[in-house]
C-alpha cells in the first residue's frame, strides 16, 4: 500500500502554477525564445493573454509543462542541443 499523501487538486494547481509561471515568461537556460519549446508561443504573448492561458490550463497539462523543463534542463546541463 502506498502512504503517500495526495495532495488536493486546489493545491497541486497552486503550486504547479508557481513552478511554471516564469517558465511562460522567458526560458530559464537562454536569453531566445527557443522555438522547440512548447512554450514558444505563448512567450509571445502580451502578460495578460499569458496569465489567462496560464489560469486555463488543466494540473495535467501543467504538469507535463513542469516535466519538460525538468527534462530540458537536464539536457542543456549535459550539453546537448
Amino acid at each position: 500500500m502506498n502512504d503517500t499523501p495526495k495532495c488536493s487538486e486546489a493545491v497541486a494547481r497552486l503550486h504547479l502554477k508557481k513552478a511554471i509561471a516564469g517558465l511562460v515568461k522567458a526560458c530559464p537556460m537562454s536569453i531566445d525564445n527557443p522555438s522547440l519549446c512548447p512554450l514558444h508561443p505563448v512567450r509571445k504573448k502580451g502578460r495578460t493573454l499569458r496569465t489567462r492561458w496560464l489560469d486555463a490550463l488543466t494540473v495535467e497539462d501543467m504538469a507535463y509543462i513542469a516535466d519538460y523543463h525538468k527534462v530540458c534542463l537536464k539536457w542543456q546541463e549535459a550539453g546537448c542541443p
